[in-house]
């Protein structure tokens, strides 16, 4: 491979490079430090109106603030608060950020011990729910150490005592200063303050936690091991003990069941023998009665039966043409022969001579 120098020859086109630039950055430094001034004067001087008027506005309406202010106090800061508007309006054009600070910080002092009591008492609620959430905590964490048996505590007895200490006297604490603060007017300096609370609060949670998070040792694992195999084993028997109590219990249901059915068996076996020795007895034929020997002529019966034959046909029996008499029309009744065969038809017949 080869390698050549090349010789290039640069030309500069449009606005010539200046060959100082330390003037231009000077002026520009100067007019960014004018804005910046500028700005930040803009905004102090809104935050001291905003302070001013806000300030007037709560000491005139709000009566949290009437109620944590003396007499003496309210009237120090209303005049205050009149002088600065009045400077405001008249006298602060043209005065730089820096003085507006001042002015802001000079009337803050006026009005910190009201604003801070006011500050108190609407935080201090808040600060000693938390501290007593961690007083159930921490004596939750307590208890549960009590009821583990020595065996199982991985928890030196040090350890638990400092925190049963640190939980007793941040009680008894907040006790004495709950009732000095109950005792004391709203306008006066509050003995009991939030940040206070929130500094014991973090002292207990500190202690607390430590325990809680402590990590737990090898011996104390391969116990709790053991006891939960212990346990996992009993749980087996008792079950193993209770499906054999259910086998026993169904196969004496099954022993009743059977029972049940041979008893039914037995019955319904007896029944049929009942049926059986009816059936066998000899039954009983009805009587005969002989029939008559007839000479040539018809009985009653046959006469009445054929009746309907001759009616349909329309045709008159020979008998009746040959030998029978017709009924006697004046009186409606049958000649006397044929009453007698039906009076003898009707009369019952001796037995006697049926089994002759």
């Amino acid at each position: 491979m080869i390698k050549e120098v090349l010789k290039v020859d640069i030309t500069h086109f449009g606005v010539p490079k200046l060959a100082d630039t330390t003037v231009g950055k000077d002026k520009l430094a100067a007019l960014k430090k004018i804005d910046d001034d500028k700005r930040a004067t803009e905004q102090a001087r809104n935050n001291l109106e905003s302070f001013v008027i806000n300030m007037k506005d709560v000491l005139e309406e709000d009566d949290v603030y009437k109620a944590a202010s003396t007499p003496e106090e309210m009237e120090k800061i209303q005049e205050a608060l009149r002088k600065e508007s009045e400077w405001l309006e008249e006298d602060s054009w043209g005065e730089t950020f820096v003085v507006f600070n001042a002015r802001l910080a000079k009337i803050e002092d006026y009005c910190d011990p009201v604003t801070n009591r006011v500050k108190e008492m609407k935080a201090r609620p808040a600060a000693v729910a938390e501290l007593k959430q961690a007083f159930n905590l921490t004596e939750q964490f307590l208890a549960k150490i009590a009821n583990t048996t020595e065996e199982l505590r991985y928890h030196t007895a040090t350890e638990i005592e400092n925190l049963e200490k640190l939980l007793t006297s941040t009680k008894e604490w907040l006790e004495k200063t709950a009732k000095e603060q109950d005792a004391l007017a709203k306008n006066v300096n509050p003995v009991l303050k939030s940040e206070t609370l929130k500094t014991k609060k973090t002292a207990l949670e500190r202690d607390l936690y430590y325990l809680v998070r402590k990590p737990i040792p090898q011996w104390y694992k391969d116990k709790l091991n053991k006891m939960m195999e212990a346990m996992k084993n009993k749980t087996e028997e008792a079950k193993k003990t209770e499906e054999g109590k259910k086998t026993e219990e169904g196969k004496k249901d099954e022993k009743t069941e059977e029972g049940k059915t041979d008893e039914k068996d037995g019955e319904k076996k007896e029944s049929e023998k009942s049926d059986t020795k009816t059936d066998d007895k000899p039954e009983e034929k009805p009587v005969e009665t002989p029939k008559e020997e007839t000479t040539g002529e018809k009985t009653i019966e046959e006469a009445s039966s054929d009746k309907p034959k001759e009616e349909s046909t329309g045709e008159k029996p020979k008998d009746e043409s040959a030998g029978e008499k017709p009924k006697d029309e004046s009186t409606g009744e049958k000649p006397k022969e044929e009453a007698g065969k039906d009076k003898a038809q009707t009369e019952p017949k001796d037995d006697s001579k049926e089994e002759l």
